[in-house]
């Protein structure tokens, strides 16, 4: 039997046709299954939204004041060198403890 691109491509339309089949059915029946919560049941969904929220802004200012600290730290670390680099032109050192150039 000499196999031909049709005749491996109908089996293979067949399953994807089954397959697309079975995936609209379970959509489909999906929201028939669901039921409505109770009272009490959606007050444990809404504490624990209310929960996911509060640790993700907990998150989100760690991570804010980390990047801050960092920046703050790169900041004053490419002012210093700066200044090194400057004062000399001018015949001055720089002092880190006063933040400015100091003349010789």
């Amino acid at each position: 039997m000499k196999l031909t691109t049709t005749n491996l491509q109908q089996p293979m339309m067949a399953k994807f046709a089954l397959l697309t089949l079975l995936t609209l059915g379970t959509l489909i029946s999906l929201p028939s299954h669901a039921t409505t919560l109770s009272a009490a049941q959606q007050q444990v969904v809404k504490s624990h939204f209310d929960k996911l929220a509060q640790s993700q802004q907990q998150a989100e200012e760690r991570m804010t004041e980390q990047l801050d600290q960092e920046f703050s730290r790169q900041l004053a670390e490419q002012e210093h060198q700066l200044m090194r680099e400057t004062c000399p032109r001018y015949g001055m050192t720089f002092d880190v403890s006063s933040n400015a150039c100091l003349r010789s």
